[in-house]
């Protein structure tokens, strides 16, 4: 499958724009349209949802398209919601509330696998010299110059093997006062 290039190039996007043009089809009905806030709020929901799906494809990384995705997410909750309240006043049938349903149940599965999908995958789109097919290079990608060894992690050094380190005496060290008993070497 070849990467999207464009927002409504994404399914999640096809699905919320067919879901769209069904919520207007239905909020242009001349009894629907009458009752300006629950005509308001469905459409708002609904244009939420293919909103933020494409206000998310132009983010930087996966998590914050993934964050966007959860916007569209919460926001189809409210157009399920509005659906119901149009199908409960009268302005939709229980049969085009159904076909409604039936676009839900694909939208919603479709972008809780995208976002899913975003959050355990590295961000290849935006993130600067990376390539997601490590055969191919970026011509952009220069080779490393610095030759700096990486910080050592282990403080243990020996004076024997240690070169960087000058020997060094402190004049102020105390004579040594081993209380330890010497070890034994008459045999038994």
């Amino acid at each position: 499958m070849k990467p999207a290039r464009h927002y409504s190039d994404l399914i999640i996007w096809q699905l919320a724009d067919e879901l769209r043009r069904a919520v207007f089809s239905f909020t242009a009905r001349p009894r629907f349209a009458r009752d300006f806030k629950a005509q308001g709020q469905a459409d708002d929901a609904i244009n939420s949802v293919c909103r933020n799906i494409a206000e998310g494809f132009g983010c930087d990384t996966h998590a914050e398209f993934a964050t966007y995705l959860g916007y569209s997410l919460r926001s189809l909750n409210e157009v399920q919601d509005a659906m119901h309240g149009a199908r409960s006043k009268g302005y939709i049938t229980p049969e085009e509330l159904a076909a409604i349903r039936l676009l839900l149940k694909r939208l919603y599965p479709a972008l809780t696998r995208f976002i899913a999908y975003l959050r355990r995958t590295p961000n290849y789109r935006h993130r600067k010299n990376a390539s997601p097919n490590p055969d191919r290079t970026d011509q952009r990608q220069r080779p490393r110059t610095d030759k700096r060894q990486p910080n050592r992690t282990d403080d243990r050094q020996t004076p024997s093997t240690d070169e960087r380190q000058p020997n060094r005496t402190n004049d102020r060290q105390k004579p040594s006062t081993d209380t330890r008993e010497p070890p034994r070497t008459d045999e038994r």
